[in-house]
């Protein structure tokens, strides 16, 4: 798992510090998410070898302004880029209430659907979500409602074809077991 930090800083942004934005993805795949979406994300993600196409889903700790402002010109980007799939926004509910009322005031009509998991009820595990990791949320003290998420590698299935290995001559040994751990 690579985690790549795209603001740290606390409250706004400083010259050297965006606010809260964290991607996470797994080493040797494209598919990714995203952990809060301060302004300015979009604009770290520039950064990166990142996609916002192949964005698997956005988490959203809780609702103060420097951990989702971005999530408006990060959404509309998305748009702009060809994004087709669905987006999962997971977060508390008020999260939802906050990304439909920016739609309709700015008329931001998306190309692809907004899949929301509202999270009120934390202490939980994620397991609908079809994404490349498995997730869990824990309650956090805060002056707001807040979620913390725990992140681990699912297990894929690590089948090896072996018809096709032995078609295409490749000897038994070590270079298959190279290729059942992926």
């Amino acid at each position: 798992m690579e985690i790549v930090f795209l603001g740290t800083s606390a409250g706004t942004p400083s010259k050297t510090r965006n606010v809260s934005g964290l991607a996470i993805h797994r080493v040797n795949s494209k598919k990714w998410c995203l952990v809060d979406c301060g302004e300015g994300t979009q604009h770290q993600l520039l950064h990166t070898k990142l996609s916002l196409t192949q964005l698997q889903a956005i988490f959203i700790t809780h609702i103060h302004g420097d951990h989702c402002y971005g999530l408006p010109g990060l959404l509309a980007s998305a748009a702009m880029q060809g994004r087709t799939e669905p987006l999962w926004i997971v977060g508390p509910s008020e999260i939802q209430t906050f990304i439909k009322l920016m739609q309709t005031s700015v008329h931001l009509n998306l190309n692809y659907e907004l899949k929301y998991k509202c999270i009120d009820e934390p202490n939980n595990t994620l397991d609908d979500l079809a994404i490349e990791f498995d997730v869990e949320t824990i309650e956090l003290s805060h002056r707001v409602p807040s979620v913390a998420y725990s992140f681990s590698e699912n297990r894929l299935s690590n089948k090896l074809d072996v018809d096709k290995l032995e078609q295409d001559q490749i000897t038994r040994g070590k270079l298959w077991g190279s290729c059942n751990k992926g």
